[in-house]
Formats: C-alpha cells, sequence, structure tokens
C-alpha cells in the first residue's frame, strides 16, 4: 500500500521536526498516512474536498481513551515519495491533487491547477525507473499555514 514518505525538503533543509496530537479513539493512524482533524483529533485523511491537510503521521498509533499521541509531520516545505493510484505525465508537474479516502496515496483523477486539494506534484517518476505512477510531492494548503482553502 502506498504511503507518503518524506524524501527531501523544498528549502534542502529536512529537520522532519514533528507536532504531537491526540489520536481520535478507536482510530489507527498509520505511519505514512496523510491527515486532518476531526473535533480536535487526528484521524486519517478522508480524501474530502473540505478536509484541509494537517500532515502526515510519523509513526503508526491507535487513539485509545488515554488521549494516545501521534507525531505529525506539519512542515509546508516537505516533499513526500508516493505512488500515486494512476500514470502521471509531465504535464502534471505544479498541478495539484487530493488524497484517496485513508490518506494512503494521490489520486490521480483529481488534478486541478487549484482547488481543495492537498499536495502539489513537484517531480514525476523520482527515481528513475519508469513508473509513471510515483512522484514527489510537496502540501499544497495545510491547515496550520493559516492559507484559506
Amino acid at each position: 500500500m502506498a504511503k507518503f514518505l518524506p524524501q527531501g525538503s523544498i528549502t534542502g533543509d529536512l529537520t522532519e521536526a514533528l507536532t504531537y496530537f491526540v489520536v481520535s479513539s478507536g482510530v489507527t493512524v498509520t505511519k505514512g498516512n496523510a491527515l486532518s482533524l476531526v473535533a480536535g483529533y487526528v484521524e486519517n485523511h478522508a480524501g474530502d474536498v473540505a478536509d484541509r491537510l494537517l500532515g502526515v503521521a510519523a509513526e503508526t498509533v491507535t487513539g485509545t481513551s488515554a488521549s494516545a499521541e501521534v507525531g505529525v509531520y506539519c512542515d509546508p516545505n516537505i516533499l513526500y515519495h508516493n505512488d500515486a493510484d494512476g500514470d502521471l505525465t509531465i504535464a502534471y508537474v505544479g498541478t495539484c491533487f487530493r488524497v484517496t479516502a485513508g490518506g494512503t496515496q494521490i489520486d490521480q483523477s483529481t488534478s486541478a491547477a487549484n482547488s481543495a486539494v492537498q499536495f502539489i506534484l513537484v517531480k514525476r517518476d523520482p527515481d528513475g525507473d519508469g513508473d509513471a505512477s510515483k512522484g514527489l510531492f510537496k502540501p499544497y494548503k495545510m491547515l496550520l499555514s493559516g492559507a484559506e482553502n
């Protein structure tokens, strides 16, 4: 299953600083999943247009009534390697995408110049292995950036 894996930073400085949030009770967030906040609790991103991106899970945690916390990459400059659910053409570079339900991969069918999306394609086939579904993606609009959707 595809995940969002940190691969560097658009600014060249990858500190991978984490911010910790409480996970919804009974919900398991998995390392590499895109996340959103729901009533103050972290959940896997639903892929919904209205859900703004909080960040990406740095670890796997199951929410409990004891308020389990998960480390989240919230830096908008981190580049993430992801294997989209469809092929990406070179024309998609600079194009924005939503994530699939569950927050595990890019939804290739949602390409748009701008809208309520979560990631922008920076580089196609970053491994140079001819797999057109893989790319480097940067968060486009994040909850903590204060930018309007």
